[in-house]
């Protein structure tokens, strides 16, 4: 009798998984397990970051990447900027920076840093 391998095989990309269950009577519950956050998380240093990491590697990023991430620099720097628009931009960007992973995970740290302010 051969056994099943009931695995997870991922190649690349970026995935986030909450409870999960694979194979025969596999079970996942709901709910959330969350890490404690450190208290005074720096967004404008996480956003001068991120700004950084996209010009390095402008090359990579396909041009609506540079685009987005010139609004989210502009929407972020107006006296008053409007927190929908910069999570909408920072969720585009994410979409079309995803290849590059520099520049993915330094989206996500601003995103996840946004959420927890």
């Amino acid at each position: 009798m051969s056994e099943i391998n009931y695995g997870i095989q991922q190649s690349g990309g970026v995935s986030q998984v909450g409870n999960q269950a694979v194979g025969p009577g596999a079970y996942a519950s709901g709910g959330s397990l969350r890490a404690t956050a450190p208290a005074a998380v720096d967004v404008a240093a996480l956003v001068r970051q991120l700004v950084e990491v996209v010009d390095r590697h402008r090359g990579d990023l396909p041009e609506p990447a540079v685009g987005v991430a010139a609004q989210v620099r502009d929407e972020l720097s107006r006296p008053d900027p409007q927190p929908a628009r910069v999570e909408a931009l920072l969720h585009r960007l994410a979409a079309l920076a995803a290849p590059v992973a520099p520049v993915a995970a330094a989206v996500t740290e601003v995103i996840k840093a946004l959420q927890a302010a």
